[in-house]
């Protein structure tokens, strides 16, 4: 008889504290709330999933609450996905939502193409029926159509800004062949998409419509994230190449420049152009004939600059920056050597000829500069007005290890313009270079580094 008292007792007890969070409630003043009234995507190319967004609905009530439906505005037409607790569903009826509990929805998009050169607005919402309530979640993103190339060769083509080009694996510019880039233009790369030169590439923008060649995915961490491409690569053969008012990043090698020939005339002409957040190198080039100038490299691998086996390198106001360091790195970051290791006991060597003046080098390496001359081979260099990362001192240029000694605005913001007091200031040489990579006008006393800075009178 007691065993039996007891067992009543706690039958009765549990039926007493069961609580009210499971007991569904059908009054229309309970509300609910929700972690956002809407939810953004940046903008995306079609075709392309995005990333996952997240939305939480509370239910802050004691009482349970049921829902009518949880669905998608526009239902199966739509461009969104929605998976609740777990479950993947354009729409689910009668899911219940405890007191004081909450459920979470995963919300992703899928583009649907719509041929339109600018981009468009893609929109719809999760609706939420309860108790004769009901809510709107607005679901919104942009969408934008591209030119995409697979595995393609091109011959005298021009690549308009009408629309972005998206390249998913492979394209080649064929041998005695031109591909012009118009201004504005922007060139987006898939995991370890390519660009290989063989030709000749034309890549010129100007100061309002840079030319850009970047990751193909834009949304949330993706944005800033290095070596989700190749990069573009100028093979034997290759010349007479132009970029300008470009921007490169986020992929591995920003440009890998291999065109060895028998004169000293530069195959790549780079101006006013930013490369930054690539994985290994911004350039890395073999044997070849580059000029630089009014550019900036930032927030790269094992090298900023690599010229090796020699070459022949001009490099004028430009500013190359490891700091602060996104990757671990305690060797020079620009360097340049006549020779370079191919195999065991096996050395590639050719003359190599540096000419750099007005330059920026700059990082967390105790020694930013490395000139290795160890294949004997003909070496000249000219370094004139620089401002280096260095311990030692190097004639008729500035080496220093403090802080910011260039005087950059703030290089953990990547902003490496110069600030009002800036020892680069006024300490470069006059060499005829008119503009800054903002293409802005230079004063008769130039300051050093990519940016000149002019005080408002």
């Amino acid at each position: 008889m007691r065993n039996t008292f007891f067992v009543l007792l706690l039958v009765l007890i549990w039926v007493g504290c069961s609580t009210k969070d499971e007991t569904i409630s059908f009054n229309p003043g309970l509300m609910l709330g929700f972690s956002n009234d809407s939810v953004a995507f940046d903008t995306l190319l079609s075709n392309r999933r995005s990333s996952t967004k997240r939305l939480t609905v509370f239910n802050p009530n004691e009482e349970a609450i049921q829902f009518d439906e949880i669905a998608l505005g526009r239902a199966g037409n739509s461009d969104y996905q929605i998976i609740i607790n777990g479950k993947q569903t354009n729409s689910l009826v009668n899911e219940r939502l405890l007191g004081g509990d909450s459920i979470l929805i995963l919300i992703e998009v899928n583009i649907t193409p719509q041929n339109e050169n600018l981009p468009y607005l893609v929109k719809d919402s999760i609706v939420f029926r309860w108790n004769t309530n009901e809510e709107h979640v607005k679901l919104v993103s942009y969408g934008q159509d591209g030119n995409t190339i697979t595995s393609s060769s091109v011959c005298n083509e021009i690549w308009t800004n009408a629309r972005p080009y998206i390249i998913s694996d492979t394209v080649l510019v064929s041998p005695g062949c031109e591909l012009v880039i118009e201004r504005g233009t922007n060139i987006y790369f898939e995991n370890d998409a390519v660009m290989f030169v063989q030709g000749t590439l034309k890549a010129i923008g100007d100061s309002a419509n840079h030319i850009v060649f970047r990751n193909a995915r834009f949304d949330g961490v993706y944005d800033r994230v290095p070596g989700q491409w190749d990069g573009i690569y100028f093979l034997e053969g290759s010349s007479d190449n132009e970029i300008a008012f470009a921007e490169i990043f986020n992929g591995q090698i920003g440009l890998r420049v291999g065109t060895p020939d028998d004169d000293d005339l530069p195959d790549v002409v780079i101006s006013n152009t930013e490369i930054f957040n690539m994985s290994l190198a911004g350039i890395l080039a073999f044997t070849s004939d580059i000029e630089a100038t009014n550019s900036l490299i930032y927030n790269c691998g094992n090298y900023l600059f690599g010229g090796f086996a020699g070459g022949n390198y001009n490099l004028r106001h430009c500013t190359f920056s490891n700091e602060p360091a996104l990757f671990i790195q305690d060797e020079a970051t620009v360097q340049f050597s006549d020779n370079l290791v191919i195999g065991e006991n096996e050395l590639l060597v050719a003359d190599l000829n540096l000419e750099m003046t007005n330059c920026i080098i700059w990082g967390t390496a105790d020694e930013e500069l490395l000139i290795n001359n160890g294949g004997n081979a003909m070496v000249s260099v000219g370094l004139v007005a620089n401002i280096i990362r260095s311990g030692e001192e190097i004639e008729n240029n500035f080496t220093s290890r403090d802080f910011n000694f260039p005087g950059f605005v703030d290089a953990f913001d990547n902003d490496y313009r110069l600030d009002t007091l800036a020892f680069a200031k006024d300490k470069g040489v006059d060499i005829g270079i008119q503009r800054d990579l903002t293409g802005k006008n230079r004063d008769a006393t130039p300051d050093i580094g990519a940016f000149e800075r002019i005080e408002k009178q």
